[in-house]
């Protein structure tokens, strides 16, 4: 009985933890994006809040492709040095049409 008590106690000390773990993972970061130039702390891009620090921006996963996020940023934020949404890293093709969005008449404004 005592064992069984034991294994219980720490079967749930374990979940405990566990749980704590995936409460500690900053919110917001299934989008890393990195800019040419420093942006705003917060904006809203393709109806998803963009947090900003300098120039290295993270948001929460969204509904749309990769690519049209990134187009998305580069459109309202300039133009987009790295992008990484989970797993997924768009190399130097997908980033080169990326920021051929990005709208320098409305970044320069800014």
């Amino acid at each position: 009985m005592v064992r069984f008590g034991a294994l219980t106690f720490a079967l749930a000390a374990s979940l405990t933890l566990i749980g704590s773990a995936a409460i500690a993972q900053p919110s917001g970061g299934y989008y890393n994006i990195t800019l040419a130039e420093p942006a705003a702390a917060k904006t809203v891009v393709h109806e998803m809040v963009v947090n900003c620090d300098g120039a290295n921006c993270s948001a929460a996963q969204g509904q749309s492709r990769p690519a049209i996020v990134c187009a998305s940023v580069a459109r309202q934020l300039g133009p987009v040095t790295a992008f990484r949404a989970g797993e997924t890293v768009l190399d130097g093709e997908a980033l080169a049409k990326c920021n051929a969005k990005a709208d320098t008449a409305k970044i320069a404004r800014r």
